[in-house]
């Protein structure tokens, strides 16, 4: 069955571009040009797998759309398209129930990897086996070389494994496996291959992307770097998932981004990108060693959630 999009975007030339490279890609696609007018679709009864929903836009814009359809239909998943420079809007599409973000300039392939992870983590959901739900406590350790891993493909299998055992639901398993990528594209390219822009910091300019992604290619055809490896240790007890990932880099300082993923002042966003952004929404709980090369994400059960 292929999966129906809504995109709704006030610029007609990105709508014209989404609709047809995704209806190339075999999805059903419509558009809107504002919130409203795809409110209404909605509102009427219009069926759809997930909106493609700009920020800014007249009559209704992409919060107020958010903030709306929670009402009618609070678990369509909403992918946002935006640039950086709005970090209050990025924190309050999270809060509203967005499930993440394209980030503005984007490539067509960006946005078609990010619809991927989304659609099969809701696809697969059910092809994990009868007895994984029964599951309560286990331990996984994976070990992979830099040029080895796939970050989609390992992003979806541990979503869709929390979503199977139950211990996430809905939309949430779609945000998850969104964080997870961005964890370990990170560990990746600004651990091991130790490209120069930090995600977690900030997002390259479209006209740095080029050279940045010259210089992946070239340090994955590097043994000193390709062969470094990225551990990843998944530890279940008792309704909690910690999700370590380790990279053989030289770390980072995490200084500012404890200071945002602790607190509540969401002054202290200055200076974290998005990845980190979606972390403090899509996890419980986010853990750095002291050199700043392991990443712990700690996942609570929808139930224990709202027990505490």
């Amino acid at each position: 069955m292929k999966e129906k999009i809504l995109i709704v975007d006030d610029d007609k030339y990105i709508t014209l571009l989404l609709y047809n490279f995704l209806e190339e890609e075999g999805y059903i696609c419509e558009t809107a040009e504002n919130g409203l007018d795809a409110l209404e679709k909605i509102s009427k009864g219009d069926s759809y797998d997930l909106v493609l929903l700009d920020f800014v836009m007249p009559k209704m814009n992409g919060l107020e759309f958010l903030a709306a359809v929670k009402d009618i239909n609070p678990k369509l998943p909403v992918l946002m398209i935006s640039g950086y420079r709005t970090i209050d809007n990025t924190l309050e599409a999270l809060r509203l129930g967005a499930i993440g973000f394209v980030k503005k300039p984007f490539s067509l392939k960006d946005v078609l990897k990010n619809l991927r992870l989304v659609f099969h983590t809701s696809r697969n959901k059910k092809e994990l086996g009868p007895i994984i739900p029964y599951l309560r406590n286990g331990s996984m350790e994976f070990v992979f070389k830099t040029g080895e891993i796939e970050p989609d493909e390992v992003s979806i299998y541990l979503a869709t494994h929390l979503g199977e055992m139950g211990l996430i639901e809905g939309r949430r398993i779609s945000t998850v496996a969104l964080a997870f990528n961005e964890v370990l594209i990170n560990a990746i390219d600004h651990g091991n291959l130790e490209l120069p822009v930090n995600n977690f910091v900030a997002t390259p300019e479209s006209e740095e992307k080029e050279n940045v992604l010259n210089l992946k290619n070239e340090r994955l055809r590097d043994s000193r770097y390709a062969d470094r490896k990225i551990i990843l240790k998944y530890v279940f007890r008792d309704e909690e998932i910690m999700v370590t990932i380790v990279d053989e880099g030289s770390g980072f300082n995490t200084a500012t981004v404890v200071d945002f993923l602790i607190k509540d002042d969401e002054s202290t966003a200055e200076g974290c990108g998005r990845g980190i952004m979606l972390l403090k929404y899509a996890v419980d709980e986010v853990r750095f060693n002291e050199k700043g090369n392991e990443v712990t994400l700690v996942i609570r059960s929808d139930q224990k959630r709202f027990s505490e």
